[in-house]
């Protein structure tokens, strides 16, 4: 991917989801992945953005597997504090630590350190320094800079002011200087005290002066709400948003140092410069009255030694007087003359001791005893009065000594201020115009215009509603509760109205048709219900409205609809599908005998079953020329009637499905009325926060299709039942056709519609078994008697039939389930069948010639006859039973064979046989008077030609006998088995003639007869028959 398509969508990715960020620069690098085995490498992408107000921003972003870009970390281009290039390809970088990136290009690399710093230097207008080493000064900079100078040699380093400051952790830890302990709770102080000191504090002046902080403005923000808090609290403006972001030096005995949680910023590989450890003296700074002298502090490394000011101090421990002095005075930034220490304390002690002396120790209570407890309060009061005005003054002292925090203060009233604006146009809005009540009221439900100044009413109410649901907003809102009750009655009268207009709109569609369109000459379709659809769309923004504000009346009105939609359904349906059953075949009389006897498919009353050599046709073939002049009705196969029924019926179910998402809102999306009106980002917030619907609301609109459609299972399994009653065989295809809609049901993701389907499904393929098995069971109890041991059997004779019929309803079906429930129903019907015959074939006389002639006779016609005709349809799932049938064939046409020979050629055959295993031994031919030369002329001597003719004509007799009467194809077989006939009788002649050369040689003795004569007598049969 080149750079300009990265930069495409990175722009798509992220930043048009920054709208006050515009895209500058960015570059692929690669950084060590991390982890446990500190191995790997993992690429990321640095991109640059400047936003709205100038401000620089540094994200680090990986690009997602679908080509997106997601951002991970983000950095201020103002943190920024050095540049190093290692080499073209790689480079450092210093922010709050130090970085190693490797890049892919050395262009890229120049380019993207070329902007950076060009960013850099935009916006801190050269005030904060940057190092850098290797990097080219960009082309539009010219002059001397900053950032030419080493970061070691700058003593101060330049902060611009943040408004939202980056997280990075403090670099005090990695200088070695370490903050003090958390401040200790001031809160519990004060309420232990409260009472107590309130009446202490009414009559007396403090004991140590402190003038109040100069330039603190009481805001009057503060006085807006109500307020439970202290009224001191209130007098000095809030620093807790500046708090989390840096150290704030507080009174020394509450607050951590903040001297020492203030440090230069430094990257790891640049020294840190001391600076000053806290700001210059306010020239404002308080100083006691009886505070004269100074002692200066002692220093190490000068920067003045701090006391952890979290210990607690003892005012008469002689050993912290020191202390005790900075507690007093907050003078930490003067030198004090350690000279006057001695005397500053004497004097320090002498104002706690008149203090003290100013207390009435002991008082008497209600009965008269002493108690020293009210003055041991009131000191207490006195003292954490006095702690709480030094810590004031020590905030102020604070404030006054950063400039920066003018800065972050302004940011703040700035966004208190757009805070003030926000809630006044909210009080605003929240007031509901009474127009629009009597809108809400009166309004018409029936026009367009009405309907959408309904809208705008409405949203009026539903804003001064969801300002309500918030505690603060309710407090000031007088008429809240009158909102309520508005809102109550226009859900109530929406409720009343759209439930007569769903009945209303139904009966109108529904008319003198059933709901059903009859052109002429055509089939009846499922009137669709756009005109529906059209009409109640208008209602879908009050619809949001009314799921959101009475959740009650919005699971009426569904189920309401859910009602009138089921009626209207299933009368249209249910009209289709008894129209629909009329056009249903009846199944006709030959084939409804099926496997089990009658006449066969296709044959007329006493013609018998067509010659082998008779195309099958389809029953459908023709029909055209018979039925030119009958009616549709009745004509057409049930799976085609099927799949017309179900084309209907999915379409209403789909069609239902994605309106009632429309217009209820039975969705995921989580839209809101507050996102259909569009109205401000408050009241969306509001309605996301009480979006939600009740267990029961919910379980009523998932139940939406099966409440609409419940009637459609029992409607179609009736159909089905009908259909497959008129003709079993259509099961077939009406599986077929179910499997094609579930796979379509499967791409919608319609649950409904693919649940209903996979029980007919199942249905279907239980009548498919239960049929298959009844014609398994009528093949086995066929018989066939001894008279009528010729000809094919019905079975075998129905089986093409069926292939043909079964074959004609799965156009379109391979790959599918149907596909392989026909080739397993196929190969139970074929195994039974071939079971079957042989069965039917074995008589009690099989011992004897008859018993085993008539035996093969019956297996050769069969199977003559199953392979004559399945061999022409040429369909791969038939072949393997082909193939049976053919080995089956040959087994008995060889069998046949070898008796019909034995009564013209026994001796011939027998002699030879035996010379043929007895020859490798000649001794045995020789010695047995049996197989000698003198007995092979005598058997020879009985088969000459004239003989040979004769048993060829009496063979032949004897052999149509048995197949040329048979009316089921018998000539066929007849001209296959007699062909078999002189190829044996030919094969024997040339076996005698070996056996005679071979092992009678020397005795001048050959056939009488030669394989012409055979040729010409079977030759002479074929032409007198």
């Amino acid at each position: 991917m080149d750079l300009q398509e990265q930069r495409q969508q990175i722009i798509a990715s992220v930043f048009s989801r920054r709208n006050d960020e515009a895209y500058v620069s960015h570059i692929k690098i690669w950084e060590d992945a991390g982890g446990a085995d500190g191995g790997g490498r993992k690429p990321r992408f640095i991109l640059l953005s400047q936003s709205s107000t100038g401000t620089g921003y540094m994200h680090k972003s990986k690009r997602n597997t679908n080509g997106t870009f997601s951002v991970g970390k983000t950095w201020r281009v103002a943190e920024l504090r050095g540049l190093q290039v290692i080499n073209p390809i790689s480079f450092n970088i210093t922010l709050s630590r130090t970085y190693r990136w490797d890049t892919e290009s050395r262009d890229d690399q120049v380019q993207f350190l070329q902007a950076l710093v060009r960013l850099f230097r935009t916006e801190t207008r050269g005030a904060a320094p940057l190092h850098l080493d290797g990097v080219p000064e960009p082309a539009d900079q010219s002059g001397p800079s900053a950032s030419s100078v080493p970061l070691a040699n700058q003593s101060v380093l330049h902060d611009e002011p943040r408004r939202n400051p980056s997280p990075a952790p403090s670099n005090s830890y990695r200088n070695g200087v370490v903050p003090g302990p958390p401040p200790v709770e001031r809160e519990r102080e004060r309420t232990s005290s409260t009472r107590s000191r309130d009446a202490a504090l009414r009559n007396r002046p403090p004991s140590i002066q402190v003038p109040s902080p100069a330039g603190v403005v009481v805001s009057p923000r503060q006085n807006r709400r109500p307020s439970n808090a202290a009224s001191t609290i209130s007098q000095v403006p809030s620093i807790s948003s500046l708090a989390q972001s840096r150290p704030i030096p507080v009174s020394n005995s509450v607050s951590r140092d903040s001297q020492q949680s203030r440090d230069v910023r430094q990257g790891p590989d640049y020294p840190a410069k001391s600076r000053t450890a806290s700001p210059a003296p306010s020239a404002r700074t308080r100083q006691l009255p009886t505070r004269k002298d100074t002692i200066p502090l002692p220093q190490e490394n000068g920067v003045p030694h701090r006391r952890d000011q979290n210990v607690r101090i003892s005012y008469f421990d002689h050993s912290n007087q020191a202390s005790l002095d900075r507690l007093l005075t907050n003078n930490t930034d003067s030198r004090i003359d350690i000279d006057g220490e001695e005397e500053s304390a004497r004097a320090t002690l002498t104002n706690v001791e008149e203090m003290i002396e100013g207390y009435e120790w002991a008082s008497d209570d209600v009965i008269g005893r002493k108690s020293t407890r009210g003055a041991i309060d009131l000191i207490e009061a006195r003292l954490l009065d006095e702690l709480t005005a030094l810590e004031k003054a020590n905030v102020h002292s604070f404030l006054e000594s950063d400039d920066r925090v003018g800065i972050v203060m302004k940011y703040l009233d700035e966004a208190i201020s757009e805070l003030d604006s926000e809630i006044q146009n909210l009080l605003r809005t929240v007031h509901v115009d009474q127009d629009a009540l009597i809108t809400l009221t009166q309004g018409s439900l029936e026009k367009t215009q009405s309907i959408q100044q309904l809208e705008e009413a409405a949203a009026e109410l539903y804003k001064a509603l969801q300002a309500g649901r918030d505690t603060d907003m309710a407090a000031t809102m007088e008429r809240l509760q009158e909102y309520r009750t508005h809102n109550s009655q226009f859900c109530k009268r929406m409720f009343d109205f759209l439930s007569i207009m769903f009945t209303a709109q139904s009966k109108l569609l529904v008319g003198d048709s059933s709901g059903l369109v009859k052109a002429p000459q055509a089939l009846p379709v499922i009137a669709l219900h756009q005109d529906i659809e059209a009409y109640l769309g208008r209602y879908a923004g009050l619809m949001l409205y009314l799921k959101e504000m009475d959740e009650t009346i919005y699971g009426k009105l569904c189920a309401a609809y859910f009602s009138s939609m089921s009626e209207l359904h299933q009368t249209q349906i249910t009209s289709l599908l008894a129209a629909y059953l009329d056009l249903v075949k009846t199944e006709e009389e030959d084939q409804d005998s099926g496997f089990g006897g009658g006449t066969a498919p296709g044959s007329k009353g006493g013609a018998g079953m067509r010659r082998a050599g008779t195309l099958i046709r389809s029953p459908l073939d023709g029909r055209g020329n018979r039925d030119k002049d009958k009616t549709v009705s009745g004509d057409q196969r049930a799976s085609e009637v099927f799949n017309r029924v179900l084309d209907q019926i999915q379409t209403s179910i789909y069609r239902e499905s994605e309106f009632i998402t429309d217009f209820l809102q039975i969705n995921d999306a989580g839209l809101t009325f507050a996102d259909y009106m569009g109205l401000d980002n408050y009241f969306r917030r509001q309605a996301t926060r009480s979006a939600g619907l009740s267990q029961t609301t919910v379980k009523l609109i998932r139940g939406a299709m099966d409440l609409i459609f419940g009637f459609l299972p029992a409607e179609v399994k009736v159909w089905l039942d009908s259909a497959v009653k008129k003709d079993k065989l259509e099961v077939i295809g009406m599986l077929g056709t179910v499997e094609r809609a579930i796979e379509n049901a499967e791409q919608r993701n319609n649950s409904f519609f693919l649940n209903l389907l996979d029980k007919q499904h199942t249905r279907l393929k239980t009548m498919f078994d239960r049929y298959i098995a009844e014609q398994l069971k009528v093949i086995e109890q066929t018989k066939l008697t001894s008279k009528k041991r010729r000809g094919v059997a019905h079975f075998i004779k129905y089986f093409p039939s069926y292939v043909i019929r079964v074959e004609n309803q799965l156009i379109g079906a391979e790959g599918r389930e149907v596909r392989s429930l026909v080739d397993a129903a196929y190969e139970k019907i074929v195994k039974g069948m071939f079971e079957a015959l042989r069965q039917m074939a074995k008589l009690e006389g099989e011992g004897e010639d008859k018993g085993q002639l008539n035996y093969h006779v019956i297996l050769l016609e069969n199977m003559h006859y199953f392979l004559a005709e399945m061999s022409k349809m040429e369909m791969g799932s038939t072949n393997v039973f082909c193939q049976s049938a053919q080995v089956i064939y040959d087994e008995n046409l060889n069998a046949y064979i070898r008796i019909v020979f034995r009564r013209s050629f026994a001796k011939l055959i027998d002699f030879f046989d035996a010379v043929e295993r007895l020859g490798p031994d000649s001794t045995n031919l020789s010695s047995t008077s049996t197989y000698n030369k003198s007995a092979l002329r005598k058997v020879l001597k009985e088969y000459n030609a004239k003989d040979v003719r004769k048993n060829i004509e009496g063979l032949h007799k004897r052999v149509e006998k048995h197949f040329a009467d048979s009316a089921d194809g018998g000539d066929a077989v007849f001209n296959h088995v007699w062909q078999a006939c002189e190829d044996e009788l030919l094969s024997l002649t040339d076996k005698i003639t070996r056996l005679i050369s071979q092992y009678y040689s020397d005795s001048g003795v050959a056939l009488e007869f030669s394989k012409a004569d055979i040729e010409s007598a079977f030759k002479k049969t074929r032409a007198g028959s």
